[in-house]
């Protein structure tokens, strides 16, 4: 080969190569950025002192500015954690509102300790009302802190609570002067009896919303399992706080 044409392809093959190594950084920038930059979730991570005096690990979900927060306490069972209502929190702060969620401490009979944790901590950084919400052992230790003067509290959520275990235990006499709104939320079949628990509550809380769900699921394991109750279940608890806000104050 003449050696000027050896030249031109040779100057051809280094910049054919050139522009292959240019696409191939190209390509991997975009992917590569986002796991180095994006945080491991939309929430800060924080720390709260429980009614015991004890701390707990917590996550902030939504503007630090909301005037309405939401305290979402997770079921009782190993395994359960406040994970399982993370994309509850983050439709919650789409729509505006301030949401915490915390990983309980043992023993279980104290968790209430762990939702008055949460109620102070909101208040004291600006909460002008404050929601609180659960599943399971999680909805029964919010009735209980609703049921307290102190610390203050506005609406409350019950997701398949029941009314007797782990030390809290309620009847007629203890819910009648609950005057704050209250979202009542079961399966038509749960497998704990949180139905019937459920139900009763309701007829003991004449001016309670209740719905009840066509599932035999327990819980945020509605939410897992996903489909139409679990739609249902995240759109009334949507609503319920929207409801809250727009409304005028009704302390618990």
């Amino acid at each position: 080969m003449p050696r000027p044409a050896a030249l031109a392809l040779l100057l051809a093959l280094c910049l054919t190569g050139c522009s292959g190594d240019g696409s191939d950084d190209r390509g991997s920038s975009p992917s590569a950025a986002p796991s180095a930059t994006t945080p491991a979730g939309p929430y800060q991570e924080i720390e709260f002192t429980g009614g015991d005096g004890q701390p707990r690990q917590g996550r902030l979900f939504g503007p630090d500015d909301a005037p309405v927060a939401v305290v979402l306490s997770h079921m009782g069972r190993d395994g359960d954690s406040q994970d399982d209502w993370t994309a509850t929190a983050e439709a919650l702060a789409e729509r505006g509102h301030q949401v915490l969620t915390y990983q309980r401490l043992r023993p279980r009979f104290q968790i209430w300790q762990d939702v008055v944790g949460a109620v102070e901590y909101l208040r004291d950084h600006g909460a002008e009302r404050v929601v609180v919400a659960g599943a399971s052992l999680g909805a029964m230790a919010s009735l209980r802190v609703a049921l307290q003067p102190s610390p203050p509290t506005d609406a409350v959520v019950w997701v398949a609570g029941g009314l007797h275990s782990e030390g809290m235990d309620f009847d007629q006499a203890a819910v009648t002067g609950l005057s704050c709104p209250v979202l009542l939320i079961t399966g038509d079949g749960d497998s704990y009896g949180a139905t019937e628990d459920t139900q009763q509550l309701h007829a003991w809380l004449p001016g309670s919303e209740l719905l009840v769900l066509p599932t035999p699921r327990h819980g945020t394991d509605i939410l897992a399992d996903g489909g139409a109750p679990a739609e249902q279940l995240q759109t009334a608890m949507l609503d319920f706080v929207d409801g809250v806000a727009a409304a005028p104050a009704s302390p618990c």
